[in-house]
């Protein structure tokens, strides 16, 4: 079995908070551990993550923090500025 399941309930606070944020048996989300998030469930929590404004535990797109060089720095624009000819 995947890790998966794992990681997205110890992402959400736990097997605790994750039984809170569904109404959900405690003991029914301690069974996705060793059986899986079965997909009716998983989609169910994606929604409650939302509701909640919490970040999905998986999503590990992050911006890479910029150089220190480069703080406050302008990138270039592959477009022309309002104003100037193209």
């Amino acid at each position: 079995m995947s890790d998966e399941p794992n990681e997205i309930i110890d992402g959400l606070g736990g097997t605790t908070a994750v039984a809170r944020m569904l109404n959900a048996p405690m003991s029914t989300v301690h069974s996705w551990r060793k059986n899986g998030i079965p997909p009716s469930r998983l989609a169910h929590l994606k929604l409650a993550v939302q509701v909640e404004g919490l970040d999905w535990p998986l999503d590990t797109a992050t911006p890479a923090p910029a150089s220190p060089g480069q703080c406050g720095a302008e990138s270039p624009s592959l477009s022309p500025s309002i104003g100037e000819a193209a």
